[in-house]
């Protein structure tokens, strides 16, 4: 089980660093049309403060992730890979962070970022609620530089073999969107939004399989991430 983990996230990685490409990038975005930078910027929001919809276990201490992101096509961003890690400070507090790098139409892209993820209650009836804080940096050479931070709140609900969750997050990102190749003409842009979370666990030999949901101002996008705990 473990090795069939390791080969799996392993794949990942090797397919991440893989993409990476250096050419010399132009610019994706219609200074005539917000609305496509607006929806960049929510994917690159939500790419660079992911974060594992799940509490380590009680008998563990660490978890490794890999999560991969849709996006919207219009906006040039399509498939969202990032790396995460976590470690359980205590009973119901643990550290995460993430990074990735990747290629996309021509584009070298960076993320990373850290997060907490903390469960109110008590160590012998721990509370369904979980409050997570997140932030992070979101690097497009030449196209977009933002920094993100979102606070979200869910509820892991129990139906037989299901653990279901449901969420609520808010998200705020600013930064400048580079116009141009040459980096002449620049913008700062700031954006607030709102986002509905949906999602459930499925384990599946020893790894933790994350599939969501979120739904954000008429932007649908899924995230499937897989889980495994030492």
């Amino acid at each position: 089980m473990r090795f069939t983990f390791c080969l799996i996230l392993a794949s990942l990685i090797f397919t991440e660093a893989s993409a990476l490409n250096t050419t010399q990038p132009i610019s994706i975005f219609n200074s005539n049309n917000p609305d496509e930078e607006k929806a960049y910027v929510k994917n690159a929001a939500i790419a660079s403060t992911v974060s594992s919809h799940i509490q380590i276990g009680n008998n563990k201490n660490i978890s490794l992730a890999s999560f991969l992101i849709s996006a919207n096509e219009s906006a040039n961003l399509n498939l969202i890979p990032v790396l995460l890690g976590s470690i359980k400070i205590s009973w119901n507090l643990a550290l995460t962070g993430r990074m990735s790098a990747f290629s996309n139409k021509n584009k070298a892209i960076n993320i990373y970022g850290w997060g907490l993820s903390y469960k109110p209650g008590r160590e012998d009836k721990i509370s369904p609620w979980t409050f997570r804080a997140n932030s992070g940096i979101y690097r497009s050479f030449n196209t977009i530089r933002s920094s993100s931070f979102s606070l979200s709140l869910s509820r892991n609900i129990y139906l037989k073999n299901f653990d279901i969750l449901l969420g609520f997050s808010s998200n705020n990102v600013k930064g400048i969107n580079y116009q141009d190749s040459q980096s002449i003409v620049s913008q700062n842009f700031k954006y607030n939004f709102n986002t509905i979370i949906f999602g459930t666990t499925v384990d599946f030999m020893g790894i933790k399989i994350l599939p969501s949901f979120n739904y954000n101002s008429n932007n649908f996008k899924m995230l499937i991430g897989l889980q495994k705990e030492f």
